[in-house]
């Protein structure tokens, strides 16, 4: 008797997949199937195998096949460009290359596997490094890459080492980059030749070593390493032709992309090749026309059908070919392959991919093609095209590390869409609910998309620290703990050093954690609308930029708005437009303020009366008109942040804004009025609240403000130095270290206080950073807030130290620094110095903020605390017993944000 059909069936599968060299396949990926662009074939008898299934009974050997598999799945995914699908599949094989890394470093592993598992241990590290590279994480793409290298060199996998070698000598060089930019603004000239070099002459020495042939071209029947080894090889040579043709030496370029380019030709390397091509055809002194067609056509059969190819190569091509045409049809062919970009862009998952430069500078070519048209032949769709790219790509950089690239290339659409509106608008509500919809659009959207998360990270301490002695008080100027400059040069390295490596984890734990883009609420400026008419006496101002340069890629469009600042006023639900600021001056009032920091620790009154004229005097009519005016929330921008509006004085006059009116601010209308902010005005007090401190461990940290909160003791948390007066009282007090933090954190306090020191590390452009020491041994940076802090009970928290205010400002119009990672931490109305505060002053503000919040419960279980009128009632008797101007500044230390 026969088995039925279908029992046969699976036996001849079943056959087949035993039939399978699982290790064989891995080992051959990199020239038999990445090479011709065949991966998915690859892959796709490895799914069948069931390779990524865990089995206990494989053991590590069955481990290494698994992360193999894996491998060559990344590889997939970042030619495909599709980084959200690589950092899942590198965070869902992560624990077996550790596994095995460690295995290898033990020297463990079972006999005869070791050279297998090196290869997928070393090759999986190098898969994470090009898709941190792919990212711009350049740091991380160096690490990855340094223990491929690493492992490759001490188990003796020295086919692959060409390649690893090649990839971590560019991502060293993209991060010394990266970090001269960040410290200069500008890149450094750097020598990228050289590296290249001594990299591609050490390879040489090794290939002589093993007895490849680098003269003769390879062909398939040569043995596996040895084409594994030329592939590395061929990689070399590219990247030494790119850095040469970078410096201007286009013949010694072509020399290298041409020997590359023949390795790459008897490998049968697709994608080698077309990066040789391409290389050839931007050195190209004469007509390269024909380099880009035989790239466009690189993997078309004879049959018109295209097979494996790069697809990246072909569509530079077809950009570059359109584009020299210079004419309408070379615009017909831009415009398609925009379309064709538009259309990749359509769901989450590709747009998470979505290829920001490529596409940037294809509409670049577009706008500069269609301006040299005639009039009577230009598309009108330019700018459209512009918006619609601007609003495709915030929606793909959900990773922080495409944040600098929203910056860089998106948000100059956004400023130049808005100031076209701005010129078009007719003062209409419709018209200027449209406007504001549009300037919401265009900013705060990272702090949104972090919101709209399901809940912040709380990671463990860092692994590292910054030890250095705390500065007494007094150091700095009397009755002071900091100010701007306060550090030395090796103290300010130091410091720097921290803030790169903790933003280098901020932006690894987020890479591994993508977020969803944030939507963007179309009713926003109804919804602001509404607010101020069912809250009477309220009245919202939002600042905005617009205008600005034009961006090199829009040449031949017409000119923009100037660099501007606009204001919008809404109260009553009635929307009001203000005359336009010259932004210059506001970032030279900044600019001012700052001075005013670093040579006198506090605001001066000629410049508060400055910020009164230039910011406040413009929408003073229109925010008192009508009923009487009982919350003031204004909405900064850009360099806004780290202007103190909250002590803007009229001339003439003594009373600083915050203690005329009850003032708040706010960080977007979003994060007010949909986010639910506003509501963060007024608050539920309760019996069982808890009050938790950090505090700083030198003498200058009284906890004043604790002690005199008229808080229960048992009530109250203690991470430092406890005040005198409740030392005997307060159980389970804790270092002020992480552990203690962590502890405070814990108890999910409805109020939170840091009392103790901060200091500002400067960057490029007079911006900086403001740290607070933790204890003696360490500092608390604003990426170790968001990481490692969830306060999701939270009614008020206060930042007790010098300049924890100032960072604040971005080039994207987001809010930055302690601001935002307390926000995303779920902190409720927030505190923040923006200049060094008076001991004095800090201790008895935030005491009047503690004293008010507990008084409210007036013997009863439930109360009624308004943190915004009891801050303004406080600053009005403050500054009361002061006649001069400079003193009543003094005595107002914190802005509050809602």
């Amino acid at each position: 008797m026969t088995d039925d059909p279908s029992r046969q069936q699976d036996r001849a599968v079943t056959d087949f997949v035993d039939s399978l060299d699982v290790e064989d396949l891995i080992l051959r990926y990199d020239v038999d199937f990445d090479a011709p662009m065949r991966q998915a074939t690859a892959i796709g008898l490895l799914r069948l195998a069931g390779v990524h299934t865990p089995d206990p009974s494989s053991g590590l050997r069955g481990i290494a096949r698994r992360l193999g598999a894996y491998w060559c799945e990344m590889v997939l995914a970042d030619v495909a460009y599709e980084p959200l699908t690589a950092l899942r599949l590198i965070e869902a094989s992560r624990p077996d290359a550790e596994r095995l890394l460690a295995d290898l470093a033990a020297g463990g592993g079972p006999t005869g596997s070791e050279a297998f598992t090196a290869y997928v241990v070393a090759r999986w590290y190098d898969g994470v490094g090009r898709v941190r590279y792919r990212l711009g994480s350049y740091t991380a793409a160096r690490i990855a890459f340094g223990t491929a290298v690493g492992v490759a060199a001490d188990h003796g996998v020295w086919w692959a080492r060409p390649d690893l070698i090649s990839n971590h000598v560019r991502a060293r060089f993209e991060e010394q980059g990266q970090a001269s930019r960040r410290d200069d603004g500008r890149r450094a000239e750097r020598d990228f030749v050289g590296p290249m070099e001594r990299a591609r002459d050490d390879i040489a020495a090794l290939a002589a070593a093993r007895g490849v042939d680098l003269e003769s071209a390879p062909t398939p029947s040569s043995p596996a390493r040895h084409r594994e080894f030329l592939r590395g090889w061929s990689n070399a040579l590219h990247n030494v032709a790119t850095a040469l043709r970078q410096e201007g030496r286009t013949e010694e370029s072509l020399q290298q992309s041409r020997a590359s380019g023949a390795v790459s030709e008897g490998l049968g390397d697709i994608y080698r090749k077309a990066q040789s091509l391409l290389n050839e055809a931007l050195c190209e002194p004469g007509d390269p026309t024909h380099l880009f067609e035989e790239l466009r056509d690189l993997g078309i059969g004879p049959d018109g059908r295209p097979g494996p190819g790069w697809p990246r190569g072909r569509r530079i091509a077809r950009q570059q070919l359109a584009a020299r045409r210079g004419d309408a049809q070379g615009l017909a062919g831009l415009a398609e392959l925009l379309d064709d970009l538009e259309r990749d862009a359509a769901g989450p998952e590709r747009r998470s991919g979505l290829d920001v430069d490529f596409y940037a500078y294809t509409l670049g070519l577009y706008s500069r093609t269609a301006a040299g048209l005639p009039a009577d032949g230009r598309p009108g769709d330019v700018v459209d095209r512009w918006v619609h790219m601007a609003r495709s790509v915030r929606e793909a950089i959900a990773l922080p590390v495409y944040k600098r690239t929203y910056s860089r290339l998106m948000r100059p659409v956004f400023l130049r869409a808005i100031g076209r509106r701005v010129t078009e608008c007719d003062h209409r509500q419709r018209s200027l609910e449209g406007l504001l919809s549009l300037v919401e659009e265009s900013s705060g959207r990272e702090l949104l998309d972090m919101l709209a998360s399901s809940s912040p990270p709380a990671l463990g301490p860092p692994s590292s620290a910054l030890p250095g002695p705390v500065r007494p008080a007094g150091a700095d100027g009397p009755d002071r703990r900091s100010t701007l400059g306060s550090m030395d040069d090796a103290e300010a390295e130091e410091a720097k050093r921290l803030l790169q490596e903790r933003e280098e984890q901020y932006e690894q734990y987020f890479l591994g954690h993508p977020l969803s883009s944030a939507t963007h609420d179309e009713d926003i400026a109804h919804q602001l609308v509404q607010y101020t008419l069912n809250h009477p006496g309220s009245c919202v101002v939002r600042y905005f930029r617009y205008g600005g340069p034009l961006d090199p890629r829009m040449d031949g469009e017409e000119a923009p708005e100037p660099d501007s600042l606009g204001i919008m006023v809404c109260k009553g639900g009635i929307l009001t437009l203000g005359r336009p600021l010259p932004y210059p001056e506001v970032a030279a009032l900044a600019a001012r303020v700052l001075a005013d920091i670093q040579a006198r620790f506090v605001p001066q009154p000629d410049t508060c009366r400055s910020i009164w004229e230039l910011l406040v005097a413009p929408v003073w009519a229109h925010a008192t008109r009508g009923e009487a005016l009982t919350h003031l929330t204004l909405i900064p921008t850009d360099d806004l942040f780290a202007i103190p509006l909250h002590v803007a004085t009229e001339p003439g006059g003594l009373d600083p804004l915050a203690a005329r009116v009850p003032l708040s601010h706010s960080v977007s209308v979003a994060a007010f009025v949909s986010r639910g902010r506003h509501l963060l005005k007024k608050q539920l007090m309760e019996d069982d609240d808890d009050l938790a401190a950090l505090m700083s461990t030198d003498e200058a940290a009284t906890g004043g403000e604790i002690a005199a909160s008229g808080w229960p003791v048992d009530r109250v948390h203690v991470a430092g130095r406890v005040p005198a007066v409740l030392a005997d009282r307060i159980a389970g007090t804790h270092r002020a270290d992480w552990e203690g933090l962590a502890e405070l954190v814990s108890v999910e306090p409805e109020f939170f206080v840091y009392a103790g020191h901060g200091t500002y590390v400067e960057r490029d452009g007079g911006s900086g950073d403001p740290l607070l020491y933790l204890g003696s041994a360490d500092r608390l940076t604003q990426y170790d807030l968001a990481l490692r802090v969830a306060l999701p009970r939270n009614k008020l928290t206060v930042l007790g130290a010098c300049l924890a205010g100032q960072g604040m400002r971005s080039e994207g119009g987001d809010v930055l620094g302690f601001m935002r990672s307390l926000i995303i931490s779920g902190a409720g109305a927030i505190g923040v110095p923006l200049w060094s505060v008076s001991d004095g002053a800090m201790v008895s503000t935030v005491s009047a903020l503690l004293r008010e919040s507990r008084a409210a419960l007036d013997g009863s279980d439930t109360g009624v605390f308004d943190v915004v009128q009891t801050l303004h009632d406080y600053y009005r008797r403050a500054v009361g017993t002061y006649t001069q101007l400079a003193r009543r500044i003094d005595e107002m230390p914190l802005a509050l944000y809602l």
